[in-house]
C-alpha cells in the first residue's frame, strides 16, 4: 500500500509516469524502505495508467 500511495502522490504532483527510483525517493524521505521487487511489479502493472484508472472512478 505504501508503494501505491507514493505512486499516486507523485502523479498528483505532476509526474504522470513515476519510476521505481521516484517512488523510492519519496518513501526514503519519510524513513520508509521500499521493497524493490514489489515496487518494480507495481510500476510495471501501473504503466500508462492515470489516477482515475487506478482508483476505478
Amino acid at each position: 500500500m505504501k508503494h501505491l500511495a507514493a505512486y499516486l502522490l507523485l502523479q498528483l504532483g505532476g509526474n504522470s509516469s513515476p519510476s521505481s527510483s521516484d517512488i523510492k525517493e519519496v518513501l526514503s524521505s519519510v524513513g520508509i524502505e521500499a521493497d524493490g521487487e514489489r515496487l518494480d511489479k507495481l510500476v510495471s502493472e501501473l504503466e500508462g495508467k492515470n489516477i482515475q484508472d487506478v482508483s476505478g472512478r
